[in-house]
C-alpha cells in the first residue's frame, strides 16, 4: 500500500470531498433520461401516457359522480382551444355579504375518471389555477357517506403544458386569483364537452336538447350571467325541461332582481362601493350536502334528488311563480350581512328576505312555506301582547325563524316604499366605518339606518316587537329631532295584507304603564266615578275624583317610602310634571322625588328649575285643583315618583294618597 505524507492525505481528503460535494450537487441537476415532448416545466407528478387510465376508483366513481362512454365511443377532443374572459369585478371584500361569488369559470368541457388531462397556457399567464369536479364538499366525517371524501382537484397552472389526473373526473373549472384584462386562450387535450346550457350564447331550446341526447357525460351545466347550476344529465332527460331558454332568463332575472339590484349594486354604480361583482352564483347537486338536506357556501350544495331538480329547473309550477324557497334561502345566506345588522337570532331568518320578496312580487307568498300561515299568526299575538317583550328571547310565539321574520315582512309589504328599505341597509353597511362588535351594535346598526333613511323615529315600532335598542343610539336618533312614525305597522298581517293602519296618539296616558310600585289598597277606600279607589292605576284613569292609596289593610301596614315607576313607552323631550292631590285632601303628598330613566334601569334625578343645584322633589300643595311643577327640558322615556318619609305627608302618617300624575311637553 503506498503511504502518503500528512500533507498528501490533508490535500487528498480535501479532493476527495470535493469532487464528492460537486457530484452531489450535480445530481439534482441531471437529466432523468425521459423524453418530455418539449414542455416547458418539468416538474410533472403524473403518468403523462394518453393511453394509460388509471382505473383504481372506478368502481367509486361509478356509484357518483358516474362514469363516462370511452374513448372508441366517444373521441375525446385533443387540442381544443377556448378563449376566457377573465376581466371580472374585484369586488369581494367591499359587498360585505357572508360569501360573495368567486371567480370560478366553467369551461363546458369535463375529462373522464382516471384519464389524462392536458392543458397549454401561454407565457406570462401566471394567475390561473384549474379544478376538476363540481363537488366540492368533503365528506370525511359523514357516517356511512355514500360517496368517497374528496372527489376534487385544485392545482396551480402554470405557462406551457400541464397534466392532471382526477380518479373521479369531473367538470374542469379555471380560477382567476386576480382580473386579467385581456382574454386568454387555453388548450385542452384529452377531453370531452358537457351537453351545458349557455343562455348568452344565443344556443336555443332545440339545440341545447338535440345535445343533450347525444352526450354521454353524466352531468352538465345550465349557465346564465348570474346563476349556473350542475345537475345530472339523468333528471333532464327523466324530468324534461319545457323550455329552457325561458328557464334561464328567469332564473337570471329573478337573482339580479332580489340580490344584485335590492342590495342596491350595479354593473355601472354612480358610486364604486355599489359595484356588482358581474359573477355568477353557482348551485350543485351532490349526493350527499355535507351539511344537511343543502348548504350555503360557494357553491351552494343540495341533495341530489328530483325535489330539488323542480326548485331549479320546474318553471310551471315553482320558478314562474318565485316558489323555489330552497335555493334563496342558500343564496340568501351568501348575501347576508351578519356582521353589520343580521344579528344573532336572524341567521335563520334575514336569509328568507329575498324568498318573500320574490314570491310577494309574484303574488305567490301565502304558498311560500309551509310554516308562514302558523308562525305568523303567533308573531302578531307577541307584537301585540303588553308587558316587557324580548324579540330575541324564548317566548313560543317569537322564538321561530318564520316568526321574527314577520317585523320585516311589516316594513318591506306596508311601510311606504319600505321595500327600498332592505336596499338602504345593504348600501349602509357597504359605508360603514367599521363592523359592528355585537348583537347589540347590530341591532342599532338597523334601527339608526331605518330612522335616518325615513326621517323618522322608529322607537315605537321596536318597542313592540321587544327589539332592545341602547340608550346610545336612542339617544343619537333623538337628538336628530325625527318625528315618530306612529302607524301601528305591527298589527299589519302579511299573510292577509290588513291592518296596521291605525295612528297611535303618543301622548295619550292610556299608552303609559305602570312597572312597578310600592303598594296599593284594592278595597275598602269607596268607589268615585264607578271605579275603585285605592289601586295604583287611577292615577292614570283622567279622574280626579278617583285616587290611589297605599297599603293599610295588611299587616304591618306599607310604610314609606312610596313609590311608583311610570313606562311612556316613548322617549320624550319633557318640560315638567303635575299632579292632583286626593280631593278630600287627606292623605295628601307634601314632598315627591323624581327620578327619570331611559332604559327603566339605570336612573337619575333632575335638576330643580327654582334650585338647580338641588335634586328634583317637588313641595305640593294641599289644595284639589292641579299642580305644575316646570323643569329645564329633559328626554326621558320612564320616571319614578317616590314619598321618601312619613314627614312627607301632610297628615304626618305611614299612608300616602294620590289622585292624577302626568307630564307637560
Amino acid at each position: 500500500m503506498k503511504k502518503y505524507s500528512l500533507l498528501q492525505r490533508i490535500v487528498l481528503t480535501v479532493f476527495t470531498v470535493a469532487f464528492f460535494t460537486q457530484c452531489i450537487k450535480n445530481k439534482y441537476s441531471f437529466e432523468d433520461g425521459y423524453d418530455r415532448g418539449g414542455e416547458v416545466d418539468p416538474n410533472i407528478t403524473v403518468d403523462t401516457s394518453l393511453k394509460f387510465i388509471d382505473v383504481s376508483k372506478f368502481a367509486a366513481a361509478s356509484v357518483f359522480p358516474g362514469l363516462v362512454c370511452n374513448a372508441a365511443e366517444k373521441p375525446r377532443l385533443v387540442n381544443y382551444t377556448q378563449t376566457f374572459n377573465l376581466n371580472y369585478s374585484f369586488v369581494t371584500e367591499g359587498l360585505r355579504i357572508s360569501k360573495p361569488p368567486e371567480p370560478l369559470f366553467s369551461t363546458g368541457l369535463y375529462v373522464a375518471p382516471g384519464e389524462l388531462l392536458i392543458v397549454d397556457v401561454p407565457v406570462g399567464i401566471n394567475s390561473l389555477s384549474i379544478q376538476i369536479g363540481a363537488w366540492t364538499d368533503n365528506l370525511a366525517s359523514v357516517i356511512d357517506a355514500p360517496r368517497d371524501a374528496l372527489l376534487y382537484t385544485v392545482a396551480q397552472l402554470a405557462p406551457g403544458r400541464n397534466y392532471y389526473r382526477n380518479l373521479y373526473g369531473g367538470p374542469i373549472y379555471i380560477t382567476a386569483i386576480r382580473p386579467i384584462s385581456t382574454p386568454v386562450n387555453l388548450t385542452f387535450t384529452n377531453v370531452l364537452k358537457m351537453p351545458d346550457f349557455v343562455l348568452e350564447s344565443g344556443m336555443t331550446h332545440a339545440d341545447w336538447n338535440a345535445q343533450l341526447q347525444a352526450s354521454c357525460i353524466p352531468w352538465l351545466e345550465l349557465r346564465s350571467k348570474y346563476v349556473i347550476f350542475t345537475v345530472p344529465r339523468e333528471y333532464c332527460l327523466n324530468r324534461p325541461i319545457s323550455d329552457v331558454v325561458r328557464l334561464m332568463n328567469r332564473w337570471n332575472e329573478v337573482i339580479k332582481r332580489n340580490y344584485y339590484d335590492w342590495e342596491g349594486l350595479n354593473d355601472n354604480p354612480a358610486d364604486a362601493r355599489d359595484q356588482s361583482p358581474l359573477l355568477p352564483w353557482r348551485v350543485v347537486m351532490d349526493i350527499k350536502p355535507s351539511v344537511g338536506y343543502g348548504h350555503s357556501g360557494y357553491p351552494v350544495v343540495v341533495t341530489n334528488d328530483y325535489e330539488w331538480f323542480s326548485e331549479i329547473t320546474n318553471y310551471e309550477q315553482r320558478i314562474s311563480r318565485g316558489i323555489s324557497w330552497g335555493i334563496m334561502h342558500e343564496i340568501g345566506h351568501n348575501n347576508q350581512q351578519g356582521r353589520y345588522w343580521s344579528w344573532g337570532s336572524l341567521g335563520e331568518v334575514t336569509c328568507n328576505l329575498f324568498a318573500c320578496r320574490e314570491t310577494k312580487l309574484q303574488g305567490y307568498f301565502n304558498q311560500a312555506h309551509p310554516a308562514l300561515p302558523t308562525d305568523i299568526p303567533k308573531a302578531l299575538a307577541f307584537a301585540n301582547a303588553s308587558g316587557t317583550k324580548d324579540f330575541d328571547g324564548t317566548d313560543a310565539n317569537i322564538n321561530t325563524p318564520f316568526a321574527r321574520l314577520t317585523p320585516f315582512l311589516q316594513i318591506m309589504f306596508k311601510y311606504p316604499n319600505g321595500d327600498s328599505l332592505i336596499t338602504k341597509m345593504y348600501q349602509a353597511a357597504r359605508r360603514a366605518i367599521r363592523q359592528s362588535n355585537n348583537d347589540q351594535d347590530k341591532r342599532d346598526f338597523f334601527y339608526e339606518t331605518i330612522c335616518d333613511a325615513t326621517k323618522l323615529d322608529w322607537t315605537l315600532f321596536f318597542d313592540r316587537w321587544g327589539i332592545k335598542i341602547s340608550n346610545v343610539s336612542a339617544n343619537k336618533i333623538g337628538a336628530k329631532g325625527y318625528p315618530y312614525y306612529t302607524k301601528e305597522l305591527w298589527k299589519y298581517n302579511p299573510l292577509t295584507g290588513t291592518g296596521g293602519d291605525t295612528e297611535v296618539n303618543i301622548y295619550s296616558r292610556t299608552n303609559w304603564s305602570i312597572t312597578a310600585f310600592s303598594s296599593e289598597q284594592t278595597s275598602g277606600e269607596g268607589s268615585s266615578n264607578g271605579i275603585n279607589n285605592g289601586p295604583i292605576a287611577t292615577i292614570l284613569d283622567g279622574f280626579p275624583g278617583t285616587y290611589w292609596h297605599s297599603n293599610w289593610s295588611s299587616s304591618p301596614a306599607a310604610a314609606p317610602p312610596h313609590f311608583f315607576t311610570i313606562d311612556m313607552k316613548l322617549p320624550f323631550n319633557i318640560n315638567g310634571f303635575y299632579f292632583t292631590q286626593r280631593q278630600s285632601l287627606t292623605r295628601n303628598i307634601r314632598n315627591i322625588k323624581i327620578e327619570v330613566s331611559m332604559d327603566g334601569t339605570n336612573w337619575e334625578m333632575l335638576p330643580n328649575s327654582t334650585n338647580p343645584s338641588s335634586p328634583t322633589t317637588f313641595s305640593l300643595l294641599s289644595v284639589t285643583n292641579q299642580q305644575d311643577f316646570p323643569i329645564p327640558t329633559k328626554r326621558f322615556r320612564y320616571f319614578r315618583a317616590t314619598v321618601p318619609a312619613s314627614t312627607d305627608v301632610y297628615d304626618g302618617t305611614n299612608f300616602a294618597a294620590l289622585a292624577e300624575v302626568g307630564v307637560i311637553y
